[in-house]
This record gives structure tokens, sequence and C-alpha cells, in this order.
């Protein structure tokens, strides 16, 4: 009888090791990302900082990811609109579900839609500005 019990015991050990394993899959976000968000800037002095993508008033903004490394759940890239460019890390949860990041002012949350769509989160605030954005990223083929 116990080792009955044992081998039950053992089993589902096994099983639901296997299942929390697989459900893990660390998806590969290299590449580079259109990026359409919708947002806005708050300004907090005369001036935005030089790193803000936005302006006063500013309701829209393109721009790209692109995702130039990926070494397990850890993610290296830039991202870019026409106001310039900004370095960013970032990290994959163990579930493989969303990437958390920051860039040289800010953070952005990722739902990693599918393998093919970003939904983003951006905010940062800063003595000259504050922003927040929400965003649709998708994989440039």
């Amino acid at each position: 009888m116990k080792l009955k019990v044992a081998f039950g015991f053992l089993f589902a050990l096994i099983l639901t090791s296997s299942i929390a394993w697989a459900g893990g899959k660390i998806p590969s976000l290299v590449g580079k990302w259109s990026v359409e968000s919708s947002g806005g800037m708050m300004l907090n002095a005369e001036k935005e900082g030089k790193e803000t993508h936005w302006t006063a008033g500013q309701k829209a903004l393109k721009g790209q990811i692109d995702i130039t490394s990926q070494e397990d759940r850890f993610v290296v890239g830039t991202y870019t609109s026409a106001r310039g460019s900004e370095k960013f890390i970032a990290m994959i949860t163990p579930d493989g579900k969303y990437m958390y990041a920051a860039d040289t002012d800010g953070f952005f949350d990722c739902k990693i839609a599918n393998k093919d769509t970003l939904e983003i989160v951006y905010r940062h605030v800063k003595t000259t500005d504050s922003v927040v954005a929400t965003s649709v990223a998708k994989r440039q083929k």
C-alpha cells in the first residue's frame, strides 16, 4: 500500500512539474516592430526633456522598436521615433506572457498578445515632463 502511495505521489509530482515547465515557453521577440501610440505629455517645466518623444498637445506617436538581442528572458533594444532614439532593457516573465522594460527615463509594460503583437503601456515622470501612453506594436515581416 505504501508503495502505491509513493508511486502515486511521484507520478503527480512529475506530471505537475512537466505541465509547469511546458507552460513557461519563452517567445523570441528579436526583430523590428512598428509601434502606434495614443497618449499625452504634461509639461512640468518650460520645455520637455531631450529624451521625451512627445510634445505638449500631441495625442498620437508612431515609432519603431528594434529588439537587437535576447538571451533567455533578458531583452535589449532601441525605441526610435521622429524625435530620436532611446535604448531599453527588458525581462520577459517566466510564463512568457509579459515583458517589463526600462528605458533611459521611463518604464513600459508589455502584454505579449501573440508572436507578432505587443500591447504596451508606457509612462515616465520627470522634472521636465510626464508621459503616459498605450501602444500596439506589430512585428515587421
